[in-house]
């Protein structure tokens, strides 16, 4: 019985911390203002905006660059802050520590 409320409460947690890894897709749609862009590695990349991300861990959206898309959304981002365009749509994903990748984005 002991042993069975322990296997019982492991497999709880264990679902628990799987809900949890598990990344869920979000959108935001209010124009914003690109404020800093930074690479890191051969792979990364992101962008803070004037207005904030709340959303996203430490107020940052994460560009993949390993994908073209990832490149594409880059040059957009780019783009939006040396035209100063606004980004008015951002398609992302938020990883279970809580931090945002894009998936899509629209500047105009």
């Amino acid at each position: 019985m002991f042993l069975e409320n322990i296997l019982k409460d492991l497999l709880f947690i264990f679902i628990l911390s799987l809900v949890s890894c598990i990344a869920h897709s979000a959108q935001i749609s209010s124009a914003k203002t690109v404020n800093r862009i930074f690479t890191e590695g051969s792979t990364g990349a992101g962008f803070y905006t004037a207005e904030g991300l709340p959303e996203c861990k430490w107020g940052i959206m994460y560009i993949d660059l390993s994908k073209d898309a990832g490149k594409a959304m880059l040059a957009n981002v780019l783009t939006a802050k040396t035209a100063a365009f606004k980004v008015v749509r951002i398609d992302y994903t938020v990883s279970g520590s809580g931090t945002c990748l894009a998936s899509g984005l629209h500047i105009e």
